[in-house]
């Protein structure tokens, strides 16, 4: 393997090695600015949760959870991808793809029928990205352009997703059946026809 290779770990199958290295990685987050990884948001230990971890020359660079949908009453038919943050020296390596695919047959081995993520409506570059209407310029993202994750997330064009007062737009894979039909109901389901250019 190359010096800059990313590596994919799951958390749980040595919780004793990595809880110290995401505890660490939690603090480098804060120092960054950012909250996605803070103590009530997250803890791998979790039982409704599993986090993998990318490194890259045996630094913990990365790190994306997957949790039961609790948020859609669903939690043993959906499996929501979450908590997904980069350390911003390491920005472009595209871990998210990369441990999409880990996810990906994760959850189908684990019998979830849908894998989901959201995102900011009115993020517009992410969800270009995300509705492939768009590609990143740097060289190093058409390599991950052949993969289930990046060909396969499709945006839910019936609802939309809603905490506190973040609208976001709902983009989901199915993982059993291709024509499984996903309606998802509770306080955070928010229905409503779009074609993903609320804000265009």
């Amino acid at each position: 393997m190359g010096k800059n290779t990313i590596i994919v770990k799951r958390y749980s199958e040595d919780p004793d090695t990595y809880w110290p290295l995401i505890e660490k990685f939690r603090q480098q987050t804060f120092k960054e600015g950012n909250d996605s990884i803070k103590y009530d948001k997250y803890h791998p230990d979790d039982d409704n949760i599993e986090t993998w971890l990318s490194f890259k020359n045996d630094q913990l660079i990365s790190i994306s959870a997957a949790e039961r949908s609790h948020y859609t009453n669903d939690p043993d038919i959906a499996v929501r991808v979450c908590r997904y943050h980069i350390l911003k020296e390491h920005r472009f390596t595209h871990c998210g793809l990369i441990m999409g695919e880990h996810q990906i047959q994760w959850a189908r081995e684990n019998n979830f029928e849908i894998l989901y993520i959201t995102h900011d409506i009115t993020k517009r570059a992410i969800n270009n990205l995300y509705q492939r209407r768009k590609r990143m310029t740097v060289s190093s993202f058409d390599q991950h352009t052949k993969g289930e994750w990046y060909n396969s997330l499709q945006l839910e064009k019936d609802f939309l997703f809603k905490t506190g007062k973040m609208l976001q737009y709902v983009y989901s894979i199915r993982l059993q059946n291709p024509n499984y039909v996903w309606k998802p109901q509770s306080k955070y389901i928010i229905e409503r026809k779009h074609d993903g250019k609320i804000f265009e």
